[in-house]
């Protein structure tokens, strides 16, 4: 700048000039002219200025008010869907409580079943031992009595009577027996008939043979009962188990539908949320903007009617000034050399070059126009009568400061506009940014809240997995334990058996009968003194007794022993029923936690991870546009802030320019 001034004041140097003044009506009507130039230029300018406002007012609230509608049509689909989805999750609710219902009242059904089961199957094992007893008494007298003789010695006798005391002691109190039987076997098991056995023998035997018959008969009913029992109890059971499985599948897809229900009400009303909070915003937004639009609207017909006013008096003005009349009339009352009617010393043509000179030099030091300066330089160096070129260049420049004056509207018209589009481009941009990043984090809370669900599934899956091993384990111990049992208690009735046969080979041999043991004799009361005591020697069947006391011992330890066998074989048995059916209610639930995991896993690795995905995607490429703008401004910020704030003084600047060059060539012209 130090240097265009330099050079303006060097050109200006190099030729003196004395300037006559302008009359001042001349400089009047110059300045009215240029202030109603620019008055008009201004004029114009606002007038491009407002229709851009208008043209945005109408478009932004014609847009907002899209806006608007749109999102109360979403906002509608939305809370229909909403309610929708919370019908569908209250019923999947009430659904799956359901299921759960009829899954207890099963698991009941089937509990109250198995104990009324092992109840029945108690009280058969019960009466079958009871009655295999009865049948084992029955069948001993039986054979007593079977292999007597018509003359039965005293120790068949009283085997006999002990046989039938047996079977009268193992009989049920509650059995339907026949009074008159009853009363010959009590009575035969009392007195043995008084030692006449053998007329009553026979009758005795067929009682028996018909007790023995009719207990048979009944363990061999109850049997096939507590077997047909069991096999009804099996299907019943076989049934309500396949309702369970079929149950546990309902559940789980309702539980499977109702989390997916869940997931899509928490995003459908998160979306109506974001709707609805940006309706608010496009609401407010509307009614600021129809706020504003109006009050610009008021404003610059308000400021129209001024100028039009203004233009109005520098139109009369000028009128008045230029008219022949006032010519004559300033011609009179004004000095020679101050009027617009040329005296003789105006039509000297030093003069008015020096006049010309004189403006075109005041506007270059003013506006430190070089053009101007070369321009005045070319004014006092023409030669009289030669002023075509001067005038020439007088209307190019003119021309250049009019397409220069223009080109600088327009360069800054675009840049007004090209920053409103960008802080428009930049603001949707942002929205974009913030709405998907918002949606990234809403997809990411949603995979992390499944990604729980799905490590919580994995943890009792873990433990169901254990279960079942441990399960399996416990059970193969178990089992070993009841086989080393069972071998120990085999082998131990085993040697019981052989030391049993070792005892009893003497009394084999003597054919010393070896039964049950006889009940013990009277005590001895007190006798005279006078009574030789008893010197009575001992028999070779004086231990029989004695020798009945252990063999009884050893049955009763083998029986012990059979007992503890069947019973193991009846635990073992049970314990494997129990087992099987805990490894299937446990290989049932793994397989629910592996369902459930297998959903929660396409549901992270398919609609939450491919929705976070399209997300980030338009996340990244909103990032990228606003990007794009930021860069875009910044590449002619610089041009477009020079232009704005030069913009003002460059105007001013040739309008200076313009109102030497219109002087100067005034001047020229009349010269």
């Amino acid at each position: 700048m130090q240097a265009q001034v330099f050079a303006i004041l060097t050109i200006l140097a190099l030729a003196a000039a004395i300037d006559d003044d302008a009359s001042p009506v001349t400089k009047v009507v110059t300045l009215l002219k240029g202030l109603k130039v620019k008055n008009v230029a201004d004029g114009e300018e606002e007038a491009q200025t407002y229709n851009k406002f208008a043209c945005w007012c109408e478009t932004a609230t014609k847009r907002k008010a899209n806006d608007i509608h749109k999102a109360l049509d979403d906002i509608r689909s939305d809370g229909q869907t909403i309610l929708k989805l919370k019908g569908n999750v209250a019923t999947l609710k009430a659904e799956i409580k359901e299921k759960a219902e009829q899954l207890q009242d099963n698991a009941d059904e089937a509990e109250v079943a198995t104990a009324l089961r092992q109840k029945r199957n108690g009280k058969f094992m019960a009466m079958q031992a009871e009655t295999k007893e009865q049948l084992t008494a029955l069948q001993k007298a039986i054979g007593i009595l079977t292999t007597g003789t018509a003359l039965m010695q005293t120790d068949t006798t009283a085997q006999a009577m002990s046989a039938v005391s047996n079977v009268i002691e193992k009989l049920p109190l509650v059995a339907d027996l026949n009074g008159e039987h009853m009363a010959l076997l009590s009575e035969f098991a009392t007195t043995g008939a008084n030692g006449k056995y053998a007329p009553q023998s026979a009758t005795i035997q067929g009682i028996l043979q018909d007790m023995y018959t009719t207990f048979a008969e009944n363990l061999e009913s109850a049997t096939m009962s507590e077997a047909k029992q069991n096999k009804n109890y099996e299907t019943v059971a076989n049934t309500e188990e396949k309702q369970t499985k079929g149950f546990q599948k309902v559940k789980l897809e309702k539980e499977v539908a109702k989390a997916k229900a869940e997931s899509e009400l928490a995003a459908t009303t998160s979306t109506y949320d974001s709707t609805t909070e940006e309706m608010k915003a496009n609401i407010k937004f509307f009614d600021e903007a129809k706020k504003s639009c109006s009050a610009k609207h008021a404003e610059y017909n308000t400021r129209k009617g001024h100028r039009d006013t203004e233009l109005s008096g520098i139109n009369k003005a000028i009128e008045l000034l230029t008219s022949d009349s006032a010519r004559k009339l300033f011609a009179t009352s004004i000095k020679p050399g101050l009027s617009f009617i040329q005296t003789s010393s105006e039509h000297n043509v030093e003069a008015i070059t020096a006049k010309a000179y004189k403006t075109l030099k005041a506007q270059a030091t003013k506006f430190e126009s070089l053009r101007l300066a070369m321009l005045a330089v070319s004014v006092r160096t023409a030669k009289a009568g030669h002023f075509d070129k001067v005038l020439l260049a007088i209307d190019g420049m003119m021309k250049t400061l009019t397409d220069e004056g223009a080109a600088d509207l327009q360069k800054r018209d675009e840049c007004k506009k090209t920053y409103h589009e960008i802080a428009r481009d930049s603001a949707k941009a942002k929205w974009q940014v913030k709405t998907h990043k918002a949606g990234v984090a809403k997809y990411t809370q949603d995979i992390e809240f499944r990604a729980a669900e799905k490590a919580e599934a994995s943890a009792q899956l873990v433990a169901a997995q254990a279960f079942s091993a441990k399960l399996t384990k416990d059970r193969k111990a178990s089992h070993s334990a009841f086989e080393q049992a069972k071998l120990d208690d085999t082998n131990a009735i085993k040697l019981l058996n052989q030391a049993k046969s070792a005892f009893g080979a003497f009394f084999k041999k003597e054919k010393i009968k070896l039964g049950l043991v006889e009940a013990a004799q009277d005590p001895e009361f007190a006798v005279s003194e006078d009574r030789a005591p008893d010197a009575t020697l001992s028999t070779k069947d004086e231990n029989q007794n004695q020798a009945k006391g252990i063999v009884s011992l050893f049955n009763y330890i083998i029986e012990d022993l059979e007992g503890e066998v069947s019973s193991g074989v009846a635990a073992e048995i049970a314990d494997q029923t129990m087992y099987e059916e805990q490894l299937e209610t446990a290989n049932a639930l793994e397989a629910s936690l592996t369902a459930k995991i297998t959903s929660l896993k396409s549901i992270i690795d398919g609609r939450l991870t491919t929705s976070k995905g399209e997300q980030r995607t338009k996340l990244l490429a909103a990032a990228r546009d606003l990007k794009s703008e930021v860069d875009y401004k910044a590449t002619i910020q610089s041009d477009c802030d020079w232009m704005s704030s030069n913009f003002d003084g460059r105007a001013e600047a040739r309008a200076g320019e313009m109102d030497g060059l219109v002087s100067a060539k005034e001047s020229l012209a009349r010269a």
